[in-house]
């Protein structure tokens, strides 16, 4: 008879606008079956971060993000980061899916009561971790993230999206695509493309005029919003969307070819797969990671020698 698996679930209540805990109860009762675990609250006060150190040190193996995108990006990052960890290939991360996107859970294959879940431990798969390190007026930050990564009309759309003003959260909690599609009509309406030198695998620099810049461990961006191709999630590089000097015209034409999976084969628009990214702007500019907003003046992306399994 095999024995649970132990695992440490980390619950964010936040997700979804504070949705998320009635959520993750209708879903409870599978996790209790699938694993032997215990939850923690991931509160503002970070307390969570030493009881995830605590576990790995205590031989837990298996950690579950009950949250959105951003709870996956925080626990992996703790996990990382841990001192004295195992090697990343020996840890397992789960997912149950009670944010307003869930990239990571796309396309889902198995949901209970409407929550995406990545709970098999397993047919848990080796998964491709990108770091990104970039400075901002405070100095030089390391994240590593498992989705994808943007400059440019993305990272600003996202930042009025995650904005904290009540009509913005009473509308994601109502419709997650109405309120990517209200925040991507602001951001058209006052859109000015970035400059900055683009470098691809350590080659020559070029100047560039960036209307989105994206970094790609997924094809899905938020909400319906997608690439249209693929990416492999264990290759050992990531795939580069760039859309470059675009009008507001061409942006708003981008938004509606997105949300139907186009965007490869039009003017304005290129496509790598690429091992490293070096991005250096004139000033700082929104940079999202996995969905979480932050401000920098220079990003470098490549991929991290260590893979983790994901649940499937």
């Amino acid at each position: 008879m095999n024995l649970p698996v132990r695992a440490l679930i980390v619950l964010n209540p936040a997700a979804h606008g504070g949705a998320a805990a009635p959520r993750f109860d209708a879903v409870r009762p599978i996790l209790e079956s699938s694993f032997d675990a215990r939850t923690v609250v991931g509160r503002a006060d970070g307390e969570w971060r030493s009881e995830v150190r605590t576990a790995l040190e205590d031989g837990v193996r298996a950690f579950v993000a009950a949250g959105g995108d951003g709870t996956a990006h925080a626990l992996l990052n703790v996990l990382i980061e841990a001192p004295r960890r195992p090697p990343l290939e020996t840890l397992t991360l789960g997912a149950v899916g009670l944010g307003s996107s869930n990239d990571l859970h796309k396309p889902a294959r198995r949901r209970a009561d409407g929550v995406p879940l990545l709970l098999d431990v397993a047919r848990a798969a080796p998964r491709d971790i990108v770091r990104c390190t970039y400075v901002d007026a405070a100095g030089r930050h390391v994240v590593y993230m498992l989705i994808s990564a943007s400059i440019g009309a993305t990272a600003s759309a996202n930042a009025r999206f995650s904005e904290r003003t009540r009509a913005a959260r009473l509308l994601r909690r109502v419709s997650t695509t109405a309120a990517v599609v209200w925040a991507a009509a602001r951001t058209v309406a006052t859109w000015r493309n970035i400059p900055v030198l683009l470098g691809i695998d350590e080659g020559v620099p070029e100047r560039i005029a960036v209307t989105n810049l994206s970094v790609l461990k997924t094809e899905w961006l938020s909400g319906r919003f997608r690439f249209g191709r693929p990416v492999e999630p264990a290759s050992g590089d990531f795939d580069v969307a760039l859309a470059e000097g675009l009008g507001r015209l061409g942006l708003l034409v981008d938004i509606l070819a997105l949300l139907r999976g186009r965007f490869d084969g039009r003017a304005g628009h290129r496509r790598w797969r690429a091992r490293s990214l070096d991005v250096r702007a004139d000033n700082e500019v929104p940079l999202e990671v996995d969905g979480e907003i932050v401000r920098a003046r220079e990003a470098r992306f490549d991929v991290l020698p260590e893979r983790v399994r994901l649940c499937a």
